[in-house]
């Protein structure tokens, strides 16, 4: 009997049919608790991924409206909210809950932040203890508070007639709106115009340049070593002139912060002519040149070269081919423009170029004169043209994200 006892005992103590049903239920309950876990993650992810977005996506908007100056803070928090909520409501309904977006608007640095946060609750990693996830997002845009010098080459040639002549003033209006809000700005901004066609009208400043007495105050390009380059009009390096050469009647202007004067300039633009381009590139060129400091009124002269606070740039806008150039040792017009546009990019001068309904040799070359992919805009309609100008002036203030 006791034997017997003790063999039922030593069997029931080598069974192991219930451990493994124990150890198998223990293992499902893991594999359920990691892929609950793992759904929560998701969860968690996603929201998160869609809450960056909407504020990273306010913030910009915000920092663009503020950019511009024509809004007030309380209007550009409102704004500020609306994308958010638009972009958080995209892809459908949120896993958790979202607060309402608290935005701070700092004129002084030129800075917007935004503050959202979602709350997440969680399914089986409650049994962990875990209830909600709480999920702060912070957003901030601002813009460099660099001084800015620019010089823009405007077309205003024959081809730009009629409504093509009105868009680019509504254009270049909008640039300096944006970089000249009337609610005024910290850095300093100034900025110059050359609008060119065959030729450039120097205006009061064409003796000086040229060395002759023009009647038409019209000037050309200068032969020499320092055809391309920005070296100071003196010597043998003064600029070409003919009082038979076609001019158009839209003057030189230095760089000024005078808004009113600029836009006045602007609206008096009228076409006219064939197309210099290299002439207008050149001259956008000398107004944001400290080599060419003497000729410009004080108030107008540019600052030194890598001074390390101001950023020198020019845009060179056309519709065209450049098809006029007077020194034919120097190339054609849209060879000297590619010898100008070299020499000023050596200088660190940043070239922008817009390419309005421009055919493709002239995309190309206006590709070619840019400081790179960034800098360089084709547009096909009124539309896409203002809105070259506007992202031209915001990259020139670089708004951008902070954080």
């Amino acid at each position: 009997m006791a034997a017997h006892v003790l063999k039922n005992g030593a069997s029931f103590a080598q069974d192991r049919q219930g451990t493994v049903a124990i150890v198998f239920g223990l293992m499902f309950l893991a594999f359920a608790m990691i892929a609950g876990m793992a759904i929560d993650m998701g969860r968690v992810t996603n929201t998160n991924s869609r809450l960056v977005t909407a504020t990273d996506a306010a913030a910009l908007a915000a920092g663009s409206a503020l950019l511009d100056g024509r809004l007030n803070d309380a209007e550009i928090e409102d704004l500020a909210k609306a994308y958010f909520q638009k972009n958080i409501e995209q892809g459908g309904d949120m896993f958790g809950t979202v607060t309402n977006p608290t935005v701070t608007v700092n004129r002084a640095t030129g800075e917007v932040v935004i503050d959202a946060e979602a709350t997440v609750p969680m399914s089986i990693t409650k049994i962990a203890g875990f209830t909600e996830v709480k999920l702060p997002v912070n957003s901030a845009t601002r813009f460099d508070q660099r001084d800015i010098e620019l010089g823009m080459a405007l077309d205003v040639t024959g081809s730009m007639s009629g409504s093509k002549i009105t868009a680019l003033k509504n254009a270049a209006k909008d640039l300096i709106d944006i970089l000249l809000p009337d609610s005024g700005q910290l850095n300093k901004v100034r900025i110059g115009l050359a609008p060119y066609a065959a030729s450039v009208n120097a205006g009061a400043y064409a003796n000086t340049v040229t060395g002759l007495n023009v009647n038409n105050t019209c000037v050309y390009e200068r032969k020499g070593a320092e055809k391309f380059t920005d070296a100071a009009p003196t010597g043998i390096n003064k600029l070409g002139a003919k009082n038979s050469t076609s001019c158009p009647s839209s003057k030189v202007q230095p760089m000024t912060d005078d808004k009113a004067l600029l836009k006045s300039q602007i609206d008096g633009y009228k076409a006219s002519g064939a197309t210099a381009g290299h002439l207008g590139a050149a001259w956008a060129w000398y107004l944001v040149s400290p080599v060419w400091k003497s000729i410009w009124p004080a108030a107008s002269q540019p600052v030194d070269y890598g001074d390390g606070k101001t950023l020198k740039a020019v845009i060179l806008m056309t519709d065209g081919e450049f098809n006029t150039q007077y020194e034919s040792a120097n190339g054609n017009s849209a060879n000297q423009a590619r010898g100008v546009c070299a020499d000023m990019k050596a200088k660190k001068v940043a070239v922008y170029s817009i390419a309005f309904q421009a055919p493709g040799s002239a995309q190309q070359l206006l590709q070619e004169c840019s400081s790179g992919n960034q800098f360089y805009f084709s547009a096909s309609n009124d539309l896409e043209l203002r809105q070259a100008f506007q992202e031209i002036a915001k990259k020139l203030n670089n708004l951008r994200l902070t954080n």
